[in-house]
This record gives C-alpha cells, sequence and structure tokens, in this order.
C-alpha cells in the first residue's frame, strides 16, 4: 500500500552508527579510568631479613597529569628503631592524561620479629600547589626479622680452642718433589754453566791476551797518554796475566802476597815482574812521576817477561 511507512534503517546510517560507537568506546573508558585514580600500590622486599639487613619499600601513586602527588608520614621516627638510609622518587607518564610517581625508600631493620610499613598519606597537590586531595593509606605488608642468636641464649660462651689444621701429606708429597726436582735442575744448570766457562777460559791463551793489551797501552802512550796513567794500567795487565797464568790471586792480592806466591811456583825472572810492579805502587800510592822513556821501557820489560813465560810453560 501506497499510504504505509517505510521504518528499515537507511543503508548509509550502519556505516555511522558503528564509527560512533567506537568513538565513544574509548572516551568512555578514559573517563571510568580518571574516576578510579588516584591509584595506590604499596610493595617490601625481600621479605624475611636478618637484624641488620636493608629492605626496599617501593610505593606507587597513579594520579592526573596535572597533579602532583608526594608521600607524608614516613620518616626515620615513625620507623624507629629502624633508620631510613635513603630515598628515591621517579616519575613517569603511564597513559593519556595520567602519571605513576614511585616513592623508594631504603630502611635498615634494627627492628625485632615483624617490621610493617607505618601508615602515611598521599597528598595530591594542584599545579599551583594547593591541596586538593589526602587519601590515608595503611600497607598491610610487613617483613619478618630475624634475631642473629638464639633467643634463648643469655649468656656467651667459652671461646673454643683453635683448632690445629691436619697437614695433608699426601697433597704435600708431590708440591716437595717438584721444588726439589727445580733446584736439582738448576743446580745441575749452573755447575755444567760453570764448567763450560772454566773450559773456555783455559782454552783463551792469557798470554795472547796480555801482549795484545800491552800493544794498545804502548800505542796509547806514543798518543799522548800520561805516564802515571800508563802504569796503572800496567799494573792491572799484569796481575791479570798471572792469575790466569799461574793460577794464583794476583787481582786481589797486595804486591807482597804476589811475590811470596811467585817464589813458591819457582817463577823466572821474578825480580822483573816484581819490579814492574813496585814501581806502578810507587805511582798509584807515593806520587811518583816516571818519564816518557821510563815507561816505554817498562812496557817493553813487561812483553819480555810475558814471552819468557809462556816460553816456559809451552816447554813445560
Amino acid at each position: 500500500m501506497s499510504g504505509r511507512s517505510d521504518n528499515r534503517p537507511k543503508p548509509w546510517l550502519q556505516p555511522l552508527l558503528f564509527m560512533l560507537v567506537l568513538l565513544a568506546g574509548p572516551c568512555c573508558a578514559v573517563s571510568a579510568r580518571a574516576e578510579s585514580l588516584p591509584a595506590i600500590s604499596v610493595s617490601i622486599s625481600p621479605d624475611t631479613v636478618l637484624v641488620g639487613d636493608r629492605v626496599r619499600c617501593s610505593i606507587r601513586v597513579e594520579h592526573r597529569n596535572s597533579e602532583s602527588a608526594s608521600i607524608e608520614g614516613i620518616d626515620s621516627l615513625a620507623l624507629k628503631p629502624s633508620v631510613i638510609m635513603g630515598a628515591r622518587t621517579t616519575g613517569t607518564v603511564s597513559g593519556p592524561g595520567t602519571r605513576r610517581d614511585v616513592f623508594e625508600y631504603e630502611v635498615a631493620v634494627f627492628a625485632r620479629e615483624r617490621l610493617a610499613c607505618p601508615p602515611f598519606t598521599v597528598v595530591l597537590r594542584s599545579s599551583d600547589g594547593a591541596v586538593m586531595n589526602r587519601f590515608p593509606v595503611h600497607a598491610p605488608k610487613a617483613v619478618i626479622v630475624k634475631a642473629l642468636t638464639d633467643s634463648s641464649m643469655h649468656d656467651l660462651r667459652p671461646p673454643k680452642p683453635p683448632v690445629r689444621p691436619e697437614m695433608p701429606l699426601l697433597l704435600l708429597l708431590p708440591f716437595f718433589f717438584t721444588v726439589f726436582g727445580i733446584a736439582l735442575a738448576i743446580l745441575l744448570l749452573l755447575f755444567f754453566l760453570k764448567r763450560s766457562v772454566r773450559r773456555s777460559a783455559e782454552r783463551i791463551d792469557p798470554g795472547q791476551v796480555a801482549l795484545r793489551k800491552l800493544r794498545k797501552l804502548s800505542s796509547r802512550l806514543s798518543g799522548g797518554m800520561p805516564p802515571p796513567a800508563c802504569y796503572e794500567e800496567l799494573s792491572n795487565i799484569l796481575r791479570s796475566f798471572l792469575e790466569n797464568h799461574f793460577r794464583i790471586r794476583a787481582l786481589e792480592a797486595v804486591t807482597q802476597e804476589i811475590e811470596r806466591d811467585l817464589e813458591k811456583i819457582g817463577t823466572a825472572d821474578l825480580d822483573t815482574v816484581m819490579t814492574l810492579l813496585r814501581q806502578a805502587d810507587l805511582v798509584k800510592f807515593a806520587d811518583s812521576r816516571p818519564e816518557l822513556d821510563e815507561s816505554r821501557q817498562s812496557l817493553q820489560k813487561a812483553e819480555e817477561f810475558i814471552r819468557a813465560a809462556r816460553t816456559e810453560k809451552t816447554q813445560a
């Protein structure tokens, strides 16, 4: 019939209604969440400690972004005999139009048996600092505090004498054997090194070494070396030759000791070498000043003595 009205929804209205529902849903959720603010939670960790340990108390307050939160009622007097060692506050944005502030307290526990968080008040202030609301909180959580010693103990026990530890010989024997082996190896190494050095020293002709040093000393004397300095080096050359050639103590001995040792050996030309050593002593200790020609003659006599001593050893 043409007079009947058509009540069916228009096709273009369905998408519009769907969009309105989507937009209204978050607005309703935000409004419901804002009505439930502030949200306050308390956590304490750990839940069991010893006397003198530290616990961490964390208070989370979620409120509107336009407000600021603070805590009143938590101080050292409220926690006595425990002590607040440190406090810290952090804040983050938790959602659209909301903010979460976390108040953390580190407490050194000196109570006995049980420590509960004291009643405190969350104060919300506006941006200009005016108090908008107060929320008293009684936290049900507590920490069990254990004593360091048995509570039934009233007197100190007498100290026990120290116990002498037993020496594990089976464990120490390998260590001793290892140390002994290392020491023995080092001694053997030193022995063979000393022996090889001695053999190499024996292969070196001390007469050749002394003659080469005398030639260098003669060249230096001709080049302007003072005669007193020449006699000092001449004495060192002769003493080194006597010690290495005749196996006597000459480098650190005085002239009389060298003469006595050479007399025991029966050295030829003993007077020559002793005269040279005495002249060197006079230059060194008596401030004698020999001439250049006298120094050259002394070098020549020293060379003749060394050659004669080498020849005598070769013939023997």
